[in-house]
Formats: structure tokens, sequence, C-alpha cells
């Protein structure tokens, strides 16, 4: 005579269903890119934000990427908004010639003094963490960001996207990777709008 299921067999039928529901869960979402999806839905509107924010309140902002290190396996993927304390004229040619002078090695001591001018510039500039606090990014999603500046996208360590109190912003390209899927994100430069690509697109170098 067969008999039915006790209470604790009953319970643990149930925890093993929800495992692997759970592990089915997140197989179809590495499949169909969802936190990709999510990630990059969050960038645009951290973007817009941004760019409205500084040519409201005259403050030059930034979106600040913290990409990890293939040297630190332990870092993780994060961005986090900030604006200068005051309205500040910090001018995007500045930023592009910091980038630029930080990629090549100085070859006289002309091009070393430009430099530290430069980075002088950008360090007496006071950027304070926006409302929005940082966000790390969901291990699966991994990003590369390009900004007009710069010789190629990166992959890891620090990336900047800067906003101008003058209305306008820098052309640039963040790609959005999970698994196979890819978004790309290009920025108007003049308008700050953004387009999102469902492909990984090379920088226009």
């Amino acid at each position: 005579m067969s008999r039915g299921m006790t209470l604790i067999e009953l319970l643990v039928s149930m925890a093993i269903i929800a495992v692997i529901l759970g592990l089915t869960v997140v197989g179809i979402g590495a499949l169909t890119g969802t936190q990709a999806k999510a990630v990059t839905n969050e960038l645009v509107g951290a973007i817009r934000t941004l760019y409205d924010t500084s040519a409201l309140t005259g403050r030059t902002c930034r979106l600040a990427f913290s990409l990890p290190d293939d040297n630190n396996t332990a870092s993780e993927t994060r961005y986090q908004t900030e604006c200068s304390e005051k309205a500040t004229a910090i001018r995007r040619e500045s930023t592009q010639q910091l980038e630029l002078k930080q990629s090549i090695a100085p070859q006289t001591e002309t091009e070393k003094e430009e430099r530290q001018k430069i980075e002088a510039l950008l360090l007496h500039t006071n950027f304070s963490e926006q409302e929005t606090k940082p966000r790390t990014l969901p291990s699966a999603v991994t990003l590369s960001v390009w900004t007009e500046h710069q010789l190629k996208a990166k992959n890891e360590g620090q990336a900047y996207l800067y906003f101008f109190p003058q209305g306008f912003t820098e052309n640039a390209q963040i790609v959005v990777r999970q698994s196979d899927n890819a978004w790309t994100l290009v920025v108007s430069g003049l308008t700050g709008k953004v387009q999102i690509i469902p492909e990984a697109l090379e920088p226009p170098i």
C-alpha cells in the first residue's frame, strides 16, 4: 500500500523545483541579455540627466566609469554621476588635450609642462558625487567606453564622459555586453541624444 508524501519530503521537492526554475531563468536571461538591456536603459537615463543638469546649473558634470583591470580579478564594473561643486568653466578642449597627452608619452619639457597645467586645472575642480549612488553592474555585464578624444576604446581602468555648461557633451560610444549579446549607445556631442544600436560597434577612429 503506497503512502502519501510527508511534509518534509514535500518541502524538499518544492525546494528542488525552485532551484531548477531559478537556474532556468538565469540561463534564459544570459541568452537574451536581460541584464545588459537593463544597464543600457539606466545609462541612457544617466546621460540625459547629466546633460540637462550641466546645461541648467552651469556646472561641468561627468559619467565616471570604473572598469575591471585584468590584473585585479576582484574588481567590479561600476559607474557614477559626478558634477563640479561650483559653476565652472572647464572646457571641452582641456579634457581632450589631457586624455591625448596621457595616452602619449611626453617628448619634450614643453609637452610635460602643458600636461601638468591641464592636470592641475582638472584636479582643482572638485567633483562631488551626485544623489545617485555608485552603480555596480552585474558580473555578467561588461562595458567598453570610447569618447572622441580617445585613441581607442577603454576596457579597463578609469573612463569619463564629460558634460559641459554650454549645452553639449562629447561624441561617445558605450558598448554594453552580456554573453553573446551587445548594445552600443551612440551619444551625440551636440544634442546629448543617445541612439541604441543592437550590436557592438567599433569606434569611428
